[in-house]
């Protein structure tokens, strides 16, 4: 996780018999939908079956196929190979370099460029799907990372100010209560376990499913680190550089002094049931806020999301990635062109029709229904007319009290930072052993020994797949 209307193509005899070997048995062009809600998500299916058959009752040549697909680097080729992916389906901004490599996606610039598209999206984003001046997808939405805070818990133990019966984020004059530098999570944690003791913990740190990686390298810039650099054509893993060992070090300060929640299988997905009382603090992406209500029965109220944390004194960095929607290397221009048509339908494309409007308010009043917290977004496109009305839009739905968070969405475009370019899911799960390594070990870890380690492997990685 945006239209205009196309000419419609006029297909020769052998096309139309590809469409009815491929298509519904009449000659229309059949298009499987990989981000189709499970059947487990009721309102969802629900709402995607109105847009369904408003698509296919003003574009009488397309039926939609329901093909629901959760990318895997696991399963993903297997699926290509049996000729079993949808036509289009989700992944992260940091596959599409690979699945082109492999083969499994195809470009859509051309389409993208009829309808004005190319020129719309979030510079960003298009470049993270651009490769040899070809498109490779379409962006969903994009997230930051950025610290997420529960109030009370610091509020309770001093650590912010009481105004008007609130815990505040900032104090008397301005300044911000809330911590801005990891030495202040440091900080900050020790009062909180030293008040508490095994009852709450300050920070938690993610180290399995490369979850404990990708926070990590965030961490590592905001030391001034640098991962990966360009050397004579070739690609250079230098995740063992000072600035790096230095954002470990505090990880195992954290870990020895016992200020974290943490455990060799941490995973992303932790911070949700421990957000509400057993951690004060986390680092989350933007895009999952509303978990911290929908799994982890917090009030949303106690919560506040600011910017991620400085370990040099200067940079606040957000990793900034996304979802993009691919396109399976097989599909024919036809079944792109019908894709792209389908968007508008619901309210992806970045258009200001009636119908992409209309469906985006749908998609809002399905969530307010659900009891979903709705936040503000990070968007896909940055033409003004569109960014206008979807704003003007989402503020209609937004249930949060927007001074706890506003710290982080008024920064983000500032602060954020892109993933890595190359190899970036080999460098989470090699930055998962070195983050293992510091809680097996504790006093005894070598952060530079783990992170040389870290980096040897990642070189084997960027060899193999750039550095020939």
């Amino acid at each position: 996780m945006k239209n205009k209307a196309t000419k419609l193509v006029l297909l020769s005899l052998g096309a139309l018999s590809l469409v009815s070997c491929g298509g519904s048995g009449d000659n229309k062009i059949e298009l499987k939908i990989g981000f189709w809600p499970e059947s487990t998500s009721a309102q969802d299916v629900a709402m995607y079956n109105v847009w369904k058959e408003r698509f296919e009752a003003d574009n009488p040549q397309y039926v939609i196929k329901a093909s629901p697909y959760t990318y895997s680097t696991e399963t993903v080729g297997s699926k290509y190979t049996t000729n079993s992916l949808p036509d289009v389906w989700q992944t992260w901004f940091t596959e599409p370099e690979k699945l082109l490599k492999q083969n499994i996606i195809r470009p859509i610039t051309s389409q993208l460029k009829e309808l004005g598209w190319d020129q719309k999206m979030d510079s960003e984003m298009k470049e993270s799907l651009t490769f040899e001046n070809e498109i490779y997808g379409v962006p969903r939405d994009g997230y930051g990372l950025g610290l997420l805070i529960n109030k009370r818990i610091l509020g309770e133990n001093g650590l912010l100010p009481e105004i008007d019966s609130k815990y505040s984020l900032y104090n008397k004059d301005g300044s911000p209560a809330y911590p801005t530098t990891w030495e202040q999570v440091y900080d900050y944690s020790n009062t909180i376990v030293n008040e508490n003791g095994d009852a709450a913990k300050g920070f938690i740190m993610y180290s399995a499913n490369k979850n404990g990686g990708w926070v990590f390298s965030n961490m590592a810039w905001n030391y001034g680190a640098t991962l990966e650099k360009e050397e004579s054509g070739k690609i250079k893993a230098t995740l063992d550089c000072q600035e790096a060992v230095n954002a470990l070090e505090w990880i195992k300060r954290m870990s020895v002094d016992g200020l974290l929640i943490e455990k060799i299988s941490c995973v992303y997905n932790d911070w949700y049931s421990n957000i509400n009382e057993k951690v004060a603090m986390a680092i989350v992406g933007s895009d999952v806020l509303q978990q911290a209500a929908l799994q982890g029965s917090c009030d949303m109220g106690d919560l506040a999301f600011v910017p991620m944390p400085t370990g040099d004194g200067t940079h606040h960095y957000s990793l900034y990635g996304g979802t993009p929607f691919v396109f399976t290397k097989k599909v024919s221009d036809e079944k792109v062109e019908g894709i792209l048509k389908f968007f508008d339908y619901i309210g992806r494309s970045p258009s200001t029709s009636e119908t992409n409007l209309l469906a985006k308010k749908e998609g809002y009043e399905v969530a307010k229904k659900k009891g979903q917290p709705i936040l503000p977004s990070i968007m896909p496109w940055s033409n003004e007319d569109y960014v206008e009305k979807a704003k003007q839009l989402e503020n209609e739905y937004i249930n949060v009290q927007m001074e706890d968070y506003s710290p982080f969405f008024s920064s983000i475009q500032q602060n954020k930072h892109p993933e890595v370019p190359y190899n970036a899911q080999d460098m989470y799960k090699a930055l998962d052993a070195a983050i293992q390594g510091v809680f097996s070990f504790k006093e005894s870890a070598s952060c530079q020994a783990l992170l040389s380690t870290a980096s040897q492997t990642l070189q084997k990685a960027l060899d193999k797949s750039f550095n020939r």
